[in-house]
């Protein structure tokens, strides 16, 4: 049958089209066996009667046994209706096209040769009885000519019902997960190995038949076994030989393909002709060599993107759109910088900074961050974006622990940070214009991060963060010391500060802190801003209890004093 037209009875008939599409070949297997019928009347005698009777009975077990065929094809389709009823369904997707491609060989496996020879048997005595035929020979003789119908009734109808659920294996297959697990059907060898010498001993039975000049029913059973012998024999040993000649290259791609699903992509697969196969594997390599250069291009993007933007940018495109995004930014910058590169040389500062990434970088990304922005002797890391994290605001914190305990352990006093870390909204996707954009998130949590790094400078700790990111901890981190409510630029409202003691402080003597911070709510003043009222200090002191995190509060009036506590300004929770 036209593939096309298949196609088009699919479309137009849709659910039904594989139940009647079924039906008609197993219909067929009546005209199998009226031909045989006819046949048959070369080399027996019979009156019109018993030829009529015999054709009845003959036509009476094939419908038998298409009806048993039927309902087993049936029970199998159901599946197909199911997925017809609800086609977005990929589970019902699975099981259509699992029972679509196992049916052709459950309609002509074991179960189904079984009951046939039994009819066939059934029909060759009843043959003998009524024409008072002996068994042998003219018994033998019949059987063979029952196995020659038999062999094409099968190969035929196998053939065919592949043929006609075509179309519905086609609708299914996209639907099909790539790690799906497939059901064992005919391998491309047995097809080989079991169709062309069946083909080749049908062929044989139906000229020995039709050529031998003897009518009688020994003379037939003799020419066709001597067909089915040498046709048999020979078509195997082609047979094994073509299988061999297609399966090879096919297996060779196979295996090629399974170490390219694991990542190896400097495999190769072998063009040994310049048949399809041949060319098939040609196209393969080209394709593997597209998939070397994403690749390529992949790790060229990881170098200078983050991993997972560059996953998201290779796979929706160069632009993302901007989302809002609850996060944690961790601000870290590098002390004193401006005053080592003026005395360094630049490749002594370069080399510097490449260190330092190189080990704090590392520290982000174990910890669920991002290194989103390097800007000169600073970096901005994001935690819950691109990558949404539930736990952000711990993910931030312990990162920057880390952080602080990794640079102080590669380089003692050589080097020191100043960390700030903030939670809130903001915008995460790309900015730019033209042809030249970068991954990004912007909002007031990110200014204020850079602000927070700024006031460690003055109170001495490595790392601060602040009462937005104290509210969204879920895990303990060590005694956490209160600062005193710090004045930021661009906000009327001082930002309260905590310090994990986790991070140490900065070994070089700094002013007090009360000293400093008494300094930057004097420049408030200055600036006209407005300065925070002792109810303000109160509620903020208020709301620093939180979960898992051991608080000490330190609270300054608004002259800048601070109570005493002890020296670290912390107590621990046990």
């Amino acid at each position: 049958m036209p593939r096309r037209p298949l196609h088009e009875l699919h479309r137009r008939l849709g659910s039904r089209y594989p139940r009647l599409a079924v039906l008609l070949v197993i219909a067929q297997g009546h005209a199998v066996v009226a031909i045989a019928i006819g046949v048959l009347a070369r080399y027996v005698s019979l009156s019109t009667g018993e030829w009529l009777a015999l054709l009845a009975v003959t036509q009476g077990f094939t419908l038998v046994e298409n009806l048993v065929v039927t309902r087993v094809a049936w029970r199998e389709l159901r599946a197909v209706g199911a997925w017809h009823a609800q086609p977005e369904d990929p589970g019902r997707a699975i099981v259509a096209w699992r029972a679509v491609t196992r049916l052709p060989l459950r309609l002509v496996g074991a179960d189904a040769a079984l009951r046939t020879v039994g009819w066939a048997v059934l029909t060759i005595l009843i043959i003998c009885l009524v024409a008072g035929l002996p068994a042998v020979p003219s018994g033998l003789a019949l059987g063979l000519a029952g196995t020659v119908v038999l062999s094409g009734g099968v190969l035929i109808r196998y053939l065919e019902l592949e043929l006609v659920l075509r179309p519905v294996v086609e609708a299914l297959a996209p639907q099909l997960p790539d790690d799906a697990y497939l059901d064992q059907t005919l391998s491309l060898r047995w097809r080989i190995l079991v169709a062309v010498p069946l083909i080749t001993v049908v062929a044989g039975g139906i000229v020995a038949g039709f050529s031998a000049d003897d009518t009688s029913l020994p003379s037939f059973g003799l020419g066709v076994a001597v067909a089915l012998l040498v046709s048999g024999t020979i078509a195997l040993g082609l047979a094994a030989l073509l299988a061999r000649s297609v399966v090879a290259p096919l297996r060779a791609l196979q295996e090629t393909t399974e170490a390219v699903a694991t990542g190896d992509l400097d495999q190769r697969a072998p063009v040994l002709a310049g048949d399809e196969v041949g060319r098939l594997a040609r196209s393969f390599n080209i394709a593997l060599e597209g998939l070397r250069e994403r690749e390529r291009l992949h790790e060229a993007l990881d170098a200078y993107v983050d991993p997972v933007v560059a996953e998201r940018l290779l796979d929706e495109g160069p632009r993302l759109e901007g989302e809002l995004r609850e996060v944690t930014v961790a601000f870290i910058d590098i002390r004193g910088f401006t005053a080592f590169a003026e005395q360094a040389s630049a490749q002594d500062v370069f080399a510097l900074l490449n260190e330092f990434y190189g080990i704090v970088v590392p520290v982000i990304e174990r910890y669920g961050g991002s290194a989103n922005q390097f800007q000169g002797d600073g970096l901005l890391a994001v935690f819950g974006a691109p990558v949404a994290l539930a736990d952000h605001a711990d993910a931030a914190v312990t990162a920057s622990i880390e952080v602080a305990r990794v640079v102080r352990q590669r380089f003692g006093r050589r080097l020191q940070v100043g960390i700030g870390v903030n939670s809130g909204p903001v915008v995460a996707g790309t900015l730019g214009g033209g042809n030249r954009v970068t991954f990004t998130v912007i909002g007031d949590a990110v200014n204020t991060a850079s602000r927070v790094e700024a006031i460690t400078r003055q109170t001495g700790d490595v790392v601060l963060f602040t009462e937005e990111t104290r509210r969204r901890l879920r895990r303990d981190h060590g005694t956490v010391s209160g600062r005193p409510p710090a004045p930021v630029r661009g906000k009327r409202t001082p930002v309260r500060l905590h310090a994990p003691l986790l991070a140490g402080r900065v070994e070089d003597p700094l002013p007090e802190i009360e000293g400093q911070l008494g300094r930057l709510a004097a420049e408030r003043r200055a600036a006209g801003a407005p300065e925070p009222g002792e109810a303000e200090h109160a509620a903020a002191a208020a709301a620093s209890d939180a979960p898992g995190t051991a608080v000490a509060d330190g609270r300054a009036d608004a002259a800048g004093e601070r109570a005493p506590v002890d020296d670290a300004g912390a107590t621990s929770r046990r």
